[in-house]
């Protein structure tokens, strides 16, 4: 198998650190040609970006975490994925939808309810290990 060369940042990771997702990753994203009116997709949040943004990345991780698919992520010494985000509720045509009631759950635990700002904004929800999120909209 040919050698990677990925950039370490010298900061948060070494290639010997990396795992099998984030080594192949890197070696399938960083030998494509420059593309650029190509999309890429984010498996995570469902919006379309760039696809040069991908490979211009410089490891394996931080281009699964572009795509979306960071959680699946078993690098050694990584620290687990935190999930840390806030959420903006837009109705099918993209407007933001202020005043809505809702709910956010990890299975069956609530973890956040509330109503969403002037912006469509819920609050910002934390945990340590949430595989998957859901969120309930109960009206206004």
């Amino acid at each position: 198998m040919e050698q990677l060369k990925q950039r370490s940042s010298g900061t948060d990771w070494t290639v010997e650190e990396e795992c099998d997702l984030c080594r192949i990753t890197y070696s399938i994203y960083s030998n494509f040609p420059p593309m650029p009116s190509a999309q890429a997709l984010n498996a995570e949040t469902g919006e379309f970006f760039p696809f040069d943004r991908v490979r211009e990345l410089k490891s394996g991780y931080a281009m699964a975490e572009e795509l979306g698919y960071a959680w699946a992520c078993n690098c050694r010494g990584r620290a687990p994925k935190r999930f840390n985000e806030q959420f903006e509720l837009r109705d099918c045509s993209g407007k933001r939808q202020a005043g809505l009631r809702y709910r956010i759950r990890v299975g069956s635990r609530v973890i956040a309810k509330g109503i969403t700002d002037s912006e469509g904004r819920t609050q910002r929800v934390s945990t340590d290990n949430a595989n998957q999120v859901s969120i309930e909209v109960t009206g206004q």
